[in-house]
């Protein structure tokens, strides 16, 4: 017998997910860097969850367009495009502020980001009951829902990437 607070293993991961074709960045952790940087682009949209007045969605792929000067939040699905993020920033003139997941095992983490003199990380703590990422379409939990489920619990990580 299963109920709403059972995880399935596969719902630990946004690249397994059926239920969630984009994610909203948590509140608190929006909230606290948009204090610090005064962000021009999103670069990891949707029509329905962008952040900033300027931003690309999975059909505008920033991919395929200039970063330069850019102070860009970055906060792709946490899937196999990230390393492609993360390079594309490192080719380009501004400030990039990447949501990711603390794989500090990767060929991305290593290659652009460890012992870089232009990077800081920031290793998140996790909440209670983990990170709460919205829904696309703006939802917001109740109390009750929020007691009754968990969030996301794998580490997660702010790398801020300042090339000049």
């Amino acid at each position: 017998m299963t109920d709403d607070r059972t995880i399935a293993k596969n719902t630990l991961s946004f690249s397994c997910s059926k239920t969630m074709q984009y994610l909203r960045t948590p509140k608190d952790i929006w909230d606290q860097l948009s204090k610090e940087f005064d962000f021009t682009l999103d670069c990891c949209a949707s029509d329905e969850n962008h952040l900033v007045d300027k931003y690309y969605t999975k059909d505008n792929s920033a991919l395929s367009h200039s970063w330069d000067n850019e102070i860009a939040y970055v906060h792709p699905l946490f899937d196999g495009k990230i390393g492609k993020f993360v390079e594309k920033a490192s080719k380009h003139k501004g400030t990039f502020v990447f949501l990711l997941p603390a794989s500090t095992h990767t060929r991305y983490f290593h290659q652009y980001f460890y012992k870089k003199p232009n990077v800081e990380i920031r290793f998140l703590e996790k909440p209670n009951r983990g990170f709460r990422f919205g829904r696309d379409d703006g939802y917001e939990p109740t109390e009750e829902e929020l007691k009754s489920s968990i969030g996301y619990i794998k580490a997660l990580m702010v790398c801020i990437m300042k090339n000049d």
